[in-house]
C-alpha cells in the first residue's frame, strides 16, 4: 500500500461523503439521542409482569411514586423544624408534585410523629438522627422536575441539615444521566480509538477514510431505523451505536485481509476489491445471520429493554453488512496495491502467532481448565443484583442511598391481600388479621418499614372524636377530599381488599426479591388472608432478573443449537459442526463463569456481553471454516489445511480481538458501573474468543476427520 497521505476520492467516494453528512444532519435534528429510563423502565404495559401494576393502579389511589428526601441533622431542633417546613413548601410548588408528608407537614409535632403509628414509619428514621420528606408525584412528571428538586435540595442542604434524595423515579433519572454521558464520551473515543488502530494497521488514509464513514453511517441509519419503529433510546439500546459500529468493523476488517490476501496470491492482474468482497462476503452473510437470530430470540422475552434491544439488533445487523459490502468497497478501490513486506504490526503479530503455535497444546489445555473451573460459577451468578449496585461503591450517591435502605428501606413493594372467606375488611376480625400481618411484616429482615390500613386507622384513631367512630364511619370521612382521600390507597370501594405499601432494603439481601415475596406471601396466609396481588418496583425487578437469568441460560442454549445448524450449512461436515459447538459453547461458559465466581453483579446490562462474546467466536470461526473449505478441495492433509488456515488468520482475528479490547476497554473509564462490567465481560470474551476460534476449533474438528460432501 501505499504511503499515507491525503487520500485522493473519487466520484463514488464523494457521493457516499456527503451522503454522511445529510445523515448526521437529519440524525441530530430528528431523532432524540437522549436516553431515557421512566420509573417502569422493567415492562412495558402490556407485559404479563405489569398486569398486577395495572390492576392495582385502578382499584387503589396509587401512593408510590414518590421520591424520599433524607434530611440528617438535629432533629429536634427548631432550626430542623424550620428548613423542613421551607423545604416541603418550596417542593409543593414545583408542577409535577401533588403533595409532600415531613414532620412539619402532617403531624402536629415531632413528638407527635416519633410515637404515631403512621408517622413513626413514614417519616422517622430509625436510629432517630434523621427524618424523612416523602415526595408524591404525578404519574406523568416535567422531564426537569428531578434536576428541580435536587437544585432545591442542594440550596436547602446544610451541614445540621444534610440532605439525600432517593426513589426509584430518581434512581432512573441518574442511570439516565450516566447512559448520556456515555454516549457522548465513549461516541468518541471509540472513534478516534478505532481509527487509530485501523490507521496503524492498514496504513492508508483511504482505508481509515472508508471504515470511518462505513461504520459511522451504519450506526446513525440504524438509530434513524429505529427512531422510525417507535423505539427510544433507552437501558440497552444506549450502546447500540457502539454495537452497530462494530458489527461493521468486523465485516471490514476480514474484507480488507482477504483483499491483501488475493492481491499477495494474484498480484495486480485481477481486481482485488471484487475477489475480495466475492470471498468475505459468503461467512460475512452467515456471520450476520448468527447476529441477528441472536437479536431476534430477545424478541420473546417479556421485559421491554431486551425486547428493545433486539429489535435495534436486528436492524443493526441487516444495516453493518449492507454498507460495509456498499460503502466500504468504494474507499478500498482507491488504495494502490502494493506487494511491500509487512509492516511493524505484522512482523509482531507473526512473533505472537509462533509464540502461541509452540505452545498450542498448552493453549488448548488452558482454555479446557478454564472452561471446567468455571462451570460452577453458573450457579453463582448474581443475576439479581440491587438497584444500590448501578452506582460506584463507597461514592457519596452510592453511601446516601444505603443509608437510606437501611433505616426504613428503598424500593417500593404493593401487596395486596383480602381475608380467605371473602368477608370485608372492615370488621374487627379483619382488623386484627390486617395487624398480625402487619407485625410479621415488619419483623421480616427484608422488609424496612410498612404502611397499610391497620396503620392508618390506628393514626386516625388517635384523635378522641375518631375513636368514637364505627370503621365504616371513619373510612367514609378518609375518603373525603379533605383528607386527600387517604382511606383510597389502602381498601378498595368494596372494603374487600386492603393494600400494604412496604420498603424493602436491599443493602444486605442475601437472596433474590422473588424469593423473598414468596417468603411475604407465607406470612400472610399464616395470618389467614390471602395474598390477591403483588405489585411495585421490587416485584417488577424480581421478574426482570428472572428473566436476565432465563435469557442467558435458554437464551444462549437455543443459539448455540442455530449457531450449530448454521456451522453445519457453512462446513457440510457433522464432525466440523460439533466441534464449533463445542467451541462456542466454551466462551459463554467461561465468561459467566468467571462472573460467578468474582461474584460481579450480572445486571440487565452488562448481561448480554456474554452474548456479543459468543457473535465474536462465531464470526471468526465461520470465516476459518469458509477457507478451510477452499483449502480442502485441493487434497491436503486435514492437519495441514487448519495450519494453513490458522496461519493465514491469525492477522485478521488478532486484529480484530484488538480493535474488540481497546474499544469495549474504554467502557471500563464509565463512571456508571453496569456500563464498566459490560464492557469489561465484552474484552475478556473477546480474548477467549479468539484463542477459541484459532485453537480450540480446529483442534477439536481434527479429531476425527470429516469427508466433506
Amino acid at each position: 500500500m501505499k504511503r499515507i497521505g491525503i487520500p485522493q476520492l473519487n466520484k463514488e467516494a464523494w457521493i457516499f461523503i456527503c451522503l454522511t453528512i445529510i445523515s448526521a444532519i437529519v440524525l441530530f435534528k430528528y431523532v432524540n439521542l437522549v436516553p431515557r429510563v421512566d420509573y417502569n423502565f422493567f415492562f412495558s404495559n402490556t407485559d404479563p409482569q405489569f398486569q398486577d401494576e395495572n390492576t392495582i393502579s385502578h382499584l387503589f389511589k396509587r401512593k408510590d411514586f414518590l421520591l424520599i428526601i433524607n434530611a440528617a441533622g438535629p432533629i429536634r431542633s427548631p432550626e430542623y423544624m424550620q428548613r423542613a417546613h421551607d423545604l416541603s413548601e418550596s417542593l409543593l410548588k414545583l408542577p409535577g408534585i401533588v403533595g409532600v408528608k415531613s414532620i412539619a407537614y402532617g403531624p402536629g409535632s415531632l413528638d407527635d410523629a416519633i410515637k404515631g403509628p403512621l408517622w413513626s414509619r413514614l417519616l422517622i428514621a430509625k436510629d432517630l438522627k434523621s427524618t424523612n420528606i416523602i415526595v408524591f408525584l404525578k404519574g406523568s412528571s416535567p422531564p426537569s422536575l428531578i434536576a428541580d428538586i435536587e437544585t432545591l435540595s442542594f440550596n436547602s442542604s446544610r451541614d445540621d441539615f444534610h440532605l439525600i434524595i432517593s426513589g426509584p423515579a430518581y434512581i432512573a433519572e441518574l442511570i439516565s444521566r450516566h447512559l448520556l454521558k456515555d454516549i457522548r464520551v465513549f461516541s468518541l473515543l471509540v472513534l478516534v480509538i478505532f481509527g487509530v488502530i485501523v490507521l496503524y494497521i492498514f496504513r492508508s488514509t483511504e482505508i481509515l477514510l472508508g471504515s470511518v464513514i462505513s461504520c459511522i453511517s451504519a450506526s446513525m441509519w440504524t438509530l434513524m431505523i429505529v427512531h422510525m419503529l417507535g423505539i427510544k433510546i433507552g437501558l440497552l439500546t444506549a450502546n447500540l451505536a457502539t454495537i452497530v459500529f462494530v458489527l461493521t468493523l468486523s465485516h471490514i476488517i476480514f474484507m480488507t485481509y482477504n483483499w491483501k490476501f488475493i492481491i499477495s496470491q494474484q498480484g495486480q492482474t485481477s481486481s482485488p476489491v471484487q475477489g475480495a468482497v466475492h470471498l468475505t462476503f459468503s461467512p460475512s452473510f452467515w456471520s450476520m445471520m448468527t447476529t441477528l437470530l441472536g437479536f431476534l430470540s430477545l424478541l420473546s422475552v417479556p421485559a421491554q429493554p431486551l425486547k428493545d434491544l433486539g429489535a435495534s439488533g436486528v436492524a443493526g445487523s441487516m444495516v453493518a453488512i449492507i454498507v460495509a459490502y456498499s460503502v466500504y468497497p468504494a474507499f478500498l478501490r482507491l488504495v494502490e496495491p502494493s506487494s511491500s513486506k509487512n509492516n511493524s504490526l505484522d512482523r509482531y503479530q507473526e512473533k505472537v502467532e509462533k509464540l502461541l503455535e509452540k505452545r498450542k497444546r498448552l493453549t488448548v489445555l488452558g482454555i479446557f481448565g478454564l472452561f471446567l473451573l468455571a462451570l460452577p460459577g453458573l450457579w453463582m451468578a448474581n443475576t439479581d443484583p440491587s438497584l444500590i449496585s448501578f452506582f460506584n461503591k463507597n461514592s457519596q450517591l452510592e453511601r446516601g442511598l444505603t443509608y437510606i435502605d437501611l433505616h426504613g428501606g428503598s424500593s417500593p413493594l404493593i401487596l395486596v391481600v383480602k381475608t380467605s372467606t371473602g368477608e370485608k375488611l372492615d370488621t374487627e376480625q379483619s382488623y386484627q388479621k390486617l395487624w398480625g400481618l402487619q407485625r410479621s411484616l415488619e419483623q421480616y429482615s427484608q422488609v424496612g418499614s410498612v404502611v397499610s390500613l391497620p396503620v392508618m386507622m390506628a393514626e386516625a384513631k388517635r384523635n378522641i372524636l375518631a375513636s368514637l367512630l364505627s370503621w365504616e364511619d371513619l373510612l367514609g370521612i378518609l375518603r373525603q377530599p379533605q383528607f386527600d382521600g387517604i382511606a383510597r390507597s389502602f381498601i378498595t370501594d368494596d372494603h374487600r381488599m386492603g393494600l400494604f405499601l412496604l420498603r424493602m432494603n436491599e443493602s444486605d439481601r442475601k437472596i433474590s426479591r422473588l424469593k423473598v415475596i414468596e417468603e411475604i406471601k407465607k406470612m400472610v396466609y399464616a395470618n389467614g388472608l390471602v395474598p390477591e396481588m403483588v405489585g411495585g418496583t421490587y416485584s417488577l425487578q424480581g421478574h426482570l432478573s428472572t428473566l436476565v437469568a432465563s435469557s442467558i441460560i435458554f437464551g444462549l442454549g437455543q443459539l448455540i443449537i442455530i449457531f450449530s445448524l448454521i456451522a453445519w450449512v457453512v462446513s457440510r461436515s457433522l464432525g466440523i459442526a460439533l466441534a464449533i459447538t463445542l467451541s462456542i459453547c466454551v466462551i459463554p461458559v467461561i465468561v459467566l463463569g468467571t462472573v460467578g465466581w468474582l461474584r460481579i453483579p450480572l445486571d440487565i446490562i452488562s448481561a448480554p456481553a456474554s452474548n456479543i462474546a459468543l457473535g465474536l467466536g462465531i464470526d471468526s470461526m465461520i470465516h476459518m471454516v469458509r477457507a478451510y473449505r477452499r483449502q480442502k478441495r485441493k487434497n491436503q492433509k486435514d492437519a495441514e489445511v487448519w495450519q494453513n488456515v490458522r496461519h493465514r488468520f491469525w492477522q485478521p482475528v488478532l486484529t480484530f480481538t484488538l480493535v474488540m479490547v481497546l474499544g469495549f476497554g474504554i467502557f471500563s473509564f464509565s463512571e456508571f458501573p453496569s456500563t464498566q462490567r459490560f464492557g469489561m465481560a465484552v474484552v475478556f470474551g473477546a480474548i477467549i474468543a479468539c484463542m477459541t476460534a484459532l485453537f480450540v476449533m480446529p483442534t477439536t474438528a481434527q479429531i476425527k476427520a470429516p469427508k466433506l460432501s
